[in-house]
């Protein structure tokens, strides 16, 4: 009853949540996304440690921004002490993302090649607009951001369900189709008033 979840009927398995999967796929696959323990240990703990770290810390902090800024105030239930704690939190951890991206030289988090790492951590980073959070100044972070939302397989992941590009502000989106999205996001949601 988890979401996300990989069901491979080859293996006979399920996995779920988003950085298991992520892990399932790439060792099963053998992909460059993550190297093997055998290939490149130092490289595969660390992968492996920044997946852990986006799903601790990036996508938590992001998605409760989200929600306190989308859904609870949007609904008349604001809570300044909470929009503005996990606020702070987005920001420190899309901090890290740019900093890290200074460090490596980029274009991706890691150098020259594109790892499960920046595919782990895009989708949150890329709803900073979502998140109530400014980006402007994280200049590697927004041209990372750039980049991979023009790699063909970015762009068709975010196509799956169906593509919300109100999640990831402007210049993806328009102000009509951030406004509808505001207003149909939060009605999925019902916050039940004591």
């Amino acid at each position: 009853g988890r979401i996300p979840a990989l069901i491979d009927r080859e293996a006979n398995v399920a996995v779920a949540e988003s950085g298991a999967i992520l892990e399932y796929v790439s060792e099963t696959l053998n992909s460059k996304l993550l190297p093997s323990k055998e290939e490149d240990l130092e490289k595969h703990l660390l992968y492996k440690q920044w997946i852990y770290w986006q799903v601790s810390a990036q996508g938590p902090m992001l998605g409760q921004s989200m929600y306190f800024n989308r859904i609870a105030a949007t609904q008349g239930n604001t809570d300044p002490f909470s929009i503005a704690r996990f606020g702070k939190e987005a920001t420190r951890c899309l901090q890290m993302l740019d900093d890290q991206l200074a460090l490596s030289g980029g274009p991706f988090l890691f150098g020259e090649e594109v790892s499960i790492v920046d595919v782990a951590c895009f989708a949150y980073a890329a709803s900073a607009y979502w998140a109530c959070v400014d980006i402007s100044g994280m200049k590697n972070l927004y041209k990372w951001l750039e980049t991979l939302h023009e790699r063909p397989s970015f762009k068709t992941g975010l196509t799956i369900p169906f593509a919300r590009p109100a999640f990831f502000g402007p210049p993806w989106a328009s102000e009509d189709e951030i406004q509808a999205e505001i207003t149909e996001n939060s009605s999925q949601f019902k916050i039940e008033k004591k």
